[in-house]
């Protein structure tokens, strides 16, 4: 596994959004995924969450016709396929297209030039080797496929002026990830854009996220009327890019042809692959899935297919 010490099992993520202490943080993410999605339309479209916690954001992206969300938490993954479930409990037909899938986001049970949009929020600082997820995308995305992608702002405002007063020894301008605690890893801007750049994805928008994130502001002026002022500086000066946490819209070209991969999805049975043997000789039932090629099974357990490397 490639995470640091943050796969959930033990901890019910979604207990870190139920409060109020963070619905400033979780409608601004919001208000900047619906400006990256607009205008998309959900028709013939395989759309992933990868790190989708326990699907928080799920409302967000819920009219894409096939959803696989993806998590190296089988807890978070339950949280997930409950919620949804709730959520969906006017059109329980839709259910049918959304899969729920546990495996290593840098070992993925996905066949490549599959998906036509990936989303990752709040992943990449967990990751040890942020490169090796990165060329994952590139492997299962389509060409001219979209790219959703959050990240942990290194150079923020915040971290700028605590520099300048020396209240902090790292350096926000440099391009080297800093360590937060024991599992988060802060990024510059550019240290992401040239990883992505590499790899022949073009950024499209750049979104500045959660700019006014201080406890003492949420507590006053309060909740709403940072929201109106986050609204504005996302519109309006998203250029800059100052907050804690940056969204970014980019797509990949430079694969080949566009119709690489765009055979008819029928079932999950077109989307993934074994882990051990990269074959897409599987076979799917309710309780299990076997690879006819090298024999290997990963269990189906609760709706979740399991496709966590064993040691």
């Amino acid at each position: 596994m490639d995470f640091r010490k943050s796969d959930y099992e033990s901890y019910d993520y979604s207990k870190f959004w139920e409060d109020d202490r963070r619905l400033y943080e979780d409608k601004s993410e919001r208000m900047a995924l619906r400006r990256l999605i607009a205008g998309i339309g959900g028709e013939n479209k395989i759309f992933f969450d990868i790190g989708c916690g326990y699907g928080r954001l799920f409302n967000e992206y819920k009219d894409f016709e096939t959803i696989i969300l993806i998590d190296y938490s089988l807890n978070n993954l339950k949280n997930a396929r409950e919620r949804i479930e709730r959520f969906l409990k006017n059109t329980p037909g839709k259910l049918a297209s959304v899969y729920f899938i546990a495996a290593d986001a840098t070992s993925l049970p996905v066949k490549s030039d599959c998906a036509d949009i990936i989303l990752t929020v709040r992943v990449v600082h967990h990751l040890d080797n942020p490169e090796k997820y990165f060329d994952e995308i590139v492997r299962i995305l389509k060409n001219k496929g979209l790219f959703f992608l959050e990240f942990a702002n290194k150079r923020n405002l915040k971290n700028i002026l605590r520099f300048f007063v020396r209240k902090m020894d790292t350096s926000p301008f440099n391009l080297k990830p800093s360590q937060i605690g024991e599992t988060i890893l802060n990024f510059h801007p550019d240290y992401i854009s040239d990883i992505l750049k590499k790899r022949n994805f073009t950024i499209k928008k750049s979104i500045s996220v959660s700019n006014f994130r201080l406890n003492l502001l949420k507590k006053f002026p309060g909740t709403k009327t940072l929201l109106f002022f986050e609204k504005f500086y996302q519109k309006f000066f998203s250029f800059v890019l100052l907050g804690p946490s940056i969204f970014l819209k980019s797509v990949l070209d430079g694969k080949g042809p566009e119709d690489i991969g765009r055979n008819k999805i029928t079932g999950l049975e077109d989307i993934l692959i074994c882990i051990y043997c990269g074959k897409t000789s599987l076979i799917l039932n309710k309780s299990m899935i076997q690879c006819k090629n090298c024999g290997r099974i990963f269990a189906c357990e609760d709706g979740i297919y399991n496709f966590k490397k064993k040691d």
